[in-house]
């Protein structure tokens, strides 16, 4: 095993020692401890909410916005974002895209419906998504449906692995993940999916995604299992124990090679060989209330993961595990995206708080709730793209004055 370190995840944190021994008060903004490599780690309290705030070193400024009724995922690829919307009964609802520098509206797509949760990918041009039981194909360039299939409720994303598009089902009976061909979504190969209960019995096991990784689709259901799969021809290459909540605990392509997942039943985030589905490193975390916390989805830049679990934002290596850094914050972050711009790294929390942190340290750089933050979060070089249900647009990071 690799790194392994330790979370606790009720007002406190402790991880393996760093080589450095370096404290700041961050105030409502977070606080950040590393300890020397002889020293015990020690727990680190979350701030309240009597300390001192400190003054943001930046600021953001509207760069564009645009006002419609939309839903608060997106997907970005390109200098394109992708955002579902929705119409009163009999107009048209479907898919937008946005150019993400200038906000111009490239085509809107009705597809008749739209979804609740996007989950997409892009790819050969064109994006794939999933809206009311049907998978669909729309062209990037001009919003038309170049084809679609009824394929049934599915709650993750699916991805394009060499030639093949990878996708599963979340049904209430067996569930089952698809190989298709991305031109005209006709059927390659399937796998069955369900929980083993014992005794002859067997549970629904919910599609959570997939992703591209080595040459190989790893995919994660809800029967204790990771998955990885040829994708020319289904065939399994190698399995392992592991137990996602849902699509926002993984897997993840960690741009290294590598896959990176929350184990929800065993508290740990981990890190797996994409070609033997062997864990490189792993670090666990556990709530005093057994609850399981919410995990803000990851985003790698250069070899460092950002991610979110509870009170707590952290920057490791995704390659060893080892932490860079970690703040503890004043409120829970959401299922939403970590953002990274040049210098920061942002979240959003449950109360609407949008917080900054420095990238290479964890230094805080902003906090501020007017107007509050309800959507997701994407960085484009120095700028944030932020969507929430009734708004998108696109923010500026300047040194504050």
């Amino acid at each position: 095993m690799g790194t392994i370190c330790s979370l606790a995840l009720s007002g406190c944190l402790s991880f393996e020692p760093e080589d450095t021994t370096e404290t700041g008060s961050a105030g409502d903004a977070g606080t950040r401890t590393a300890t020397s490599a002889s020293e015990t780690p020690t727990a680190i309290d979350t701030p309240t909410a009597t300390e001192t705030p400190v003054r943001n070193s930046v600021s953001i400024e509207s760069a564009w916005e645009q006002t419609f009724s939309s839903e608060k995922d997106f997907h970005v690829d390109s200098g394109v974002l992708y955002t579902p919307f929705r119409g009163d009964a009999g107009e048209p609802q479907g898919i937008r895209a946005v150019a993400t520098e200038s906000g111009e509206t490239r085509w809107t797509s009705d597809l008749g419906t739209s979804p609740n949760i996007l989950y997409a990918t892009t790819a050969i041009g064109h994006l794939y998504l999933t809206a009311d039981e049907t998978l669909f194909a729309v062209d990037t360039e001009t919003g038309s449906v170049a084809t679609a299939m009824e394929l049934g409720d599915t709650r993750g994303a699916p991805a394009v692995v060499g030639d093949t598009l990878v996708v599963g089902t979340t049904f209430e009976d067996e569930n089952t993940l698809y190989g298709l061909d991305p031109a005209t979504l006709e059927e390659r190969w399937r796998v069955g999916h369900r929980l083993d209960l014992g005794d002859d019995r067997y549970a629904p096991s919910g599609f959570d995604g997939a992703v591209s990784a080595g040459g190989l689709a790893v995919s994660a259901y809800r029967n204790g299992r990771l998955s990885a799969y040829d994708p020319v021809t289904g065939d399994e290459r190698w399995v392992t124990e592991f137990t996602t909540a849902g699509p926002k605990y993984g897997p993840y392509a960690d741009g290294a090679g590598g896959v990176v997942a929350v184990d929800s039943e065993r508290r740990v985030v981990a890190s797996l060989d994409s070609e033997t589905g062997e864990t490189e490193w792993e670090f666990d975390f556990q709530t005093r209330t057994g609850e399981l916390p919410p995990v803000a989805r990851p985003t790698f830049v250069d070899g460092t993961a950002f991610l979110g679990v509870e009170r707590h934002l952290l920057a490791f290596d995704v390659e060893t595990g080892k932490r860079r850094w970690h703040v503890s914050i004043d409120e829970q972050v959401t299922d939403g995206r970590i953002a990274v711009t040049d210098d920061t790294v942002w979240t959003v929390t449950g109360a609407g708080t949008l917080q900054g942190y420095a990238r290479d340290s964890g230094d805080p750089h902003y906090h501020d709730s007017d107007p509050p933050m309800t959507g997701d979060l994407v960085g484009d070089g120095n700028d944030l793209l932020v969507s929430s249900r009734s708004s998108l647009g696109r923010f500026t990071i300047s040194e504050a004055n």
